[in-house]
């Protein structure tokens, strides 16, 4: 999905309104004005990684409701915490740092690095594609006789993965992970 989506960065450019313009021709704005640009991007990708993650989670909702028409209550738990997982990931990558300047900061944030940030990011579009495609297909699965206990499993190992690379994204991009 990456490859064919389009570049945000690019419609933030192409939507710059007036005074936006205006700060590019200005020395000193010149520089902040593309990297808020950048991170406007971002944010929507973001956005919309968060949402599809979102969408996953009414999907497990909707299976959690079929067990329950069916009286099956054995697997209840699992289906909630998957729930509960896919909206702290959810939450996660919608509110993840940006990258921020700031006024002194500890490590520079410059165009280099948030464009990597920014393709990081889309990166994780189909990782939050491939848990939308398993949660789908949970109900007719499940309505089929698949164990929710190994549907849940293959989507929790899913969301985990995810988690542990979202959760190293910015050091990543800056090249300040140590590792032992």
């Amino acid at each position: 999905m990456a490859e064919n989506s389009p570049d945000i960065r690019k419609v933030v450019e192409e939507n710059r309104g007036t005074l936006k313009k205006l700060q590019l021709k200005i020395p000193g704005l010149k520089e902040y004005r593309k990297l808020e640009d950048i991170r406007a991007a971002d944010q929507i990708l973001r956005k919309q990684i968060s949402d599809r993650l979102n969408d996953s989670k009414a999907k497990i909702e909707d299976l959690r409701h079929a067990m329950t028409t069916k009286n099956d209550f054995n697997s209840i738990t699992l289906a909630g915490s998957t729930i509960s997982k896919i909206q702290q990931i959810s939450g996660l990558v919608k509110h993840a740092q940006q990258g921020s300047a700031g006024i002194s900061p500890n490590i520079r944030i410059d165009e280099n690095v948030l464009n990597k940030l920014y393709e990081y990011d889309l990166d994780s579009v189909d990782a939050s594609e491939q848990i939308f495609t398993l949660c789908s297909n949970s109900v007719s699965e499940y309505n089929s006789g698949k164990s929710v206990q190994e549907m849940v499993t293959k989507i929790v190992s899913i969301l985990d993965d995810f988690s542990r690379v979202w959760k190293r994204r910015l050091d990543s991009v800056q090249n300040i992970i140590v590792t032992k």
